[in-house]
């Protein structure tokens, strides 16, 4: 009891934590009815009841909220010094983080700027000048009822600071993007992935509580219990899908049928470029930020008319944390696995050089290993002639330009990457070695011998395997 009446106290001191008194109150009673249980259960906890906990704790931790906000939007950038991005601007920044609150559904964008700062360590992030500033600029403004600091980098403590100065939620980008991910999530396995992304922020943000003390050690230890549960919860799941996804990876490379990864910014045009390359007129790409969050197979076909199979996957984004995006390393795999990738970007943004640099540096860390990757420059009809590098293929995915020359070069790629090379073969017509090869290979071309009829000339594209298993065949 003395720690809920400390954590009444605390409440009604300090403004931030005024939702505090009914998550105490449940959290406490959660740990009750476990500890309870497991004296006679053998420490199960029943899932609803850690579902409904954790979820309370979320919603404080990562400000959820479904009715949207009208947001103010603060894009602090370094001036100068070895932090300084170099690469881009604060205005393109600026225009990320729009397009980061427009993805979310019901929040506005009331008014935004631009705030040169020096270092992104202060507590209060602003010195007493520009905190004075920004709150005259925002109560200039009409309902203002969140303000997003667009960095990945702010620390709970100033998360707390700023609360506590302006009297209104703050957001940074892991939070946003975080949110994104709940709107978009839909397979069971995005939805686990999602949910295992925020952990790691709300143990910082916990961890933080923890530091604090304010007297409240039961009510953190608490929440450390319902953390660590819900946590091992989603690994065991994830571990589950992950060994799934192993077994149709191993029954895609027993069929041997090859793969192309397509990867990219987010919103480069990714699924447009699948469409195009596949003609799948089911596939429907959005104009979202992270409308993709699982990696999904869709098979095509090259000019030889080889079969393969285009991996679409989650877009990269700049300024998170790589624990945003490490749960969802299982999905990657399939795409980083795959025998070539094709590396699209959006050559019509204005901030595309940063995009583009972006992904080939996270390319880097994820590909250990000489994988041929295509460099594509979407949207080519949006930009003057001349501004796409020549080793670039220019395409337009939903003009369709540029497509049958992407086709070619993911094919002679893959030839070569995967040992496949194009061999003339000659066999009696209608024989049982016509229609071996025609089942195991990808015939190409089949001409009448010239000098015989009854015979067959027939191109055929194969592995060293599917050659030696002919002439294995031939010998029965």
């Amino acid at each position: 009891m003395y720690c809920i009446k400390r954590l009444i106290h605390l409440a009604g001191s300090k403004p931030v934590h005024t939702g505090l008194v009914s998550v105490c109150k449940r959290v406490t009673c959660v740990i009750q009815n476990i500890s309870l249980r497991s004296q006679h259960n053998s420490n199960e906890i029943e899932n609803d009841e850690i579902d409904e906990a954790y979820n309370e704790l979320s919603n404080e931790y990562l400000g959820i909220v479904a009715g949207g906000h009208r947001a103010f939007i603060v894009q602090p950038y370094i001036k100068w010094g070895p932090d300084k991005k170099r690469n881009t601007t604060p205005e393109l920044q600026l225009a990320e983080a729009e397009a980061l609150v427009k993805t979310l559904p019901h929040w506005t964008i009331v008014d935004k700027v631009c705030i040169p700062l020096t270092s992104l360590e202060k507590k209060q992030l602003l010195g007493e000048g520009g905190l004075e500033n920004l709150k005259t600029r925002i109560r200039s403004q009409r309902n203002v009822t969140a303000i997003f600091i667009s960095t990945y980098g702010l620390k709970y403590v100033q998360i707390r600071e700023l609360q506590t100065i302006f009297s209104l939620p703050i957001y940074d980008r892991y939070s946003i993007v975080i949110q994104i991910f709940h709107q978009h999530a839909k397979s069971r396995e995005a939805k686990l992935q999602v949910a295992l992304a925020e952990i790691p922020y709300i143990w910082k943000k916990l961890n933080v509580d923890e530091s604090r003390n304010d007297g409240a050690i039961n009510f953190i230890d608490s929440r450390r219990k319902i953390l660590q549960a819900r946590e091992t919860k989603l690994k065991n799941e994830i571990k589950k899908l992950k060994q799934h996804r192993q077994m149709l990876r191993s029954s895609r490379q027993k069929l041997g049928i090859p793969s192309v990864a397509i990867v990219g910014y987010t919103n480069a045009g990714k699924t447009s470029l699948i469409k195009a390359l596949t003609g799948d007129s089911s596939l429907e790409p959005r104009n979202q930020l992270f409308a993709t969050l699982d990696t999904t197979a869709y098979e095509g076909r090259l000019p030889s008319t080889l079969k393969v199979l285009y991996m679409d996957t989650i877009g990269f984004i700049q300024d998170i944390p790589a624990t945003l995006l490490e749960p969802f390393v299982a999905t990657f795999e399939d795409a980083m696995t795959a025998d070539v990738i094709v590396h699209i970007y959006d050559a019509s943004h204005p901030d595309y050089k940063a995009q583009y640099t972006h992904v080939q540096e996270t390319l880097k860390n994820l590909i250990h290993d000489d994988r041929p990757i295509i460099n594509v420059a979407n949207k080519c009809d949006l930009v003057k002639q001349g501004t796409v590098p020549e080793d670039v293929l220019a395409i337009s995915a939903t003009e369709s330009t540029g497509i049958d020359l992407l086709r070619q070069q993911i094919e002679k790629e893959l030839l070569l990457v995967t040992g496949r090379s194009t061999t003339r073969i000659r066999v009696r017509s209608g024989s049982p070695e016509a229609a071996w090869l025609y089942k195991e290979t990808v015939v190409v071309g089949a001409e009448p011998d010239s000098e015989d009829l009854q015979y067959l000339i027939m191109s055929v594209i194969a592995t060293e395997d599917k050659l030696r298993k002919f002439k294995k065949f031939l010998s029965q």
